[in-house]
C-alpha cells in the first residue's frame, strides 16, 4: 500500500472510529489497531487525534457548516437541514447521517481543540450572515442574526445527548435524525414572514 493508500485508510477508518466513539473516547491505538497498523504508523501521518479531525472535517467541505444560496427555493427547513448536512442526497441510511456526525464530534472536541473552535466560530459568523441577508431579501423576520445562528448551532448540537454507547448507528442515526427534523422544524416555523 502506498503512502497515499494508508492514508486515506486512516482518514475512513479513523471517522468511522470517531462516529463511533465521540472525540473524547476516540484513541490513537483504536485508530491504529482498527487499521492494522502501529501507533507509529499512524504518527507518520498524523500529529495525533486532533490533527487527524481536523483533516476529516476539512476534507468533506471548505467550512465547517454548509450555507446555502440565498435564492434557493427550498422551504425554511429543508435549507436549514442542508446547513447541517442533515439527508444530504436524500440519503435515509445512518451512512446519510456520517457527515452531521462527524461535525458533532468536532463541536464536541472544539473545547480541547483551539483550530477547532476558531472554525467553529467562523462557521457561526457565516451562519449568522447567511440569516441577515435572508432578513434583507424579507425571507425571515429575525432581528438579531447572531442570537439566532447561536440558537440554532446549539439546538442542533443538542443531540449529543443522543447515547452513543449500547446505541447502534442506525438507530442512533434514526433518533438523531428523527430529533434534529422536529428540531429545525420548531426553529423554522417562527422564523416565517
Amino acid at each position: 500500500m502506498d503512502a497515499d493508500q494508508r492514508r486515506d485508510e486512516i482518514i475512513g477508518v479513523g471517522r468511522d472510529v470517531f462516529i463511533e466513539y465521540g472525540y473524547i473516547n476516540t484513541t490513537v491505538d483504536v485508530i491504529a489497531a482498527r487499521c492494522g497498523i502501529s501507533k507509529r504508523t499512524f504518527y507518520e501521518f498524523f500529529d495525533g487525534k486532533a490533527d487527524l479531525l481536523r483533516d476529516i472535517l476539512k476534507s468533506r467541505s471548505d467550512s465547517i457548516f454548509f450555507i446555502p444560496e440565498i435564492d434557493d427555493q427550498l422551504p425554511l427547513e429543508e435549507r436549514l437541514a442542508s446547513i447541517f448536512f442533515i439527508d444530504e442526497d436524500g440519503a435515509l441510511d445512518a451512512a446519510g447521517m456520517n457527515d452531521y456526525f462527524m461535525i458533532e464530534v468536532g463541536w464536541e472536541a472544539a473545547e480541547q481543540v483551539a483550530e477547532l473552535r476558531d472554525d467553529f466560530s467562523v462557521a457561526h459568523a457565516k451562519l449568522a450572515e447567511w440569516f441577515r441577508q435572508l432578513r434583507r431579501n424579507g425571507r425571515i423576520t429575525v432581528v438579531d442574526a447572531d442570537a439566532a445562528a447561536t440558537m440554532l448551532i446549539g439546538i442542533v448540537f443538542g443531540s449529543l445527548s443522543i447515547d452513543r454507547a449500547g446505541t447502534g448507528l442506525a438507530e442512533r442515526a434514526t433518533r438523531t435524525k428523527a430529533y434534529l427534523r422536529s428540531s429545525l422544524k420548531i426553529f423554522a416555523k417562527g422564523l416565517y414572514v
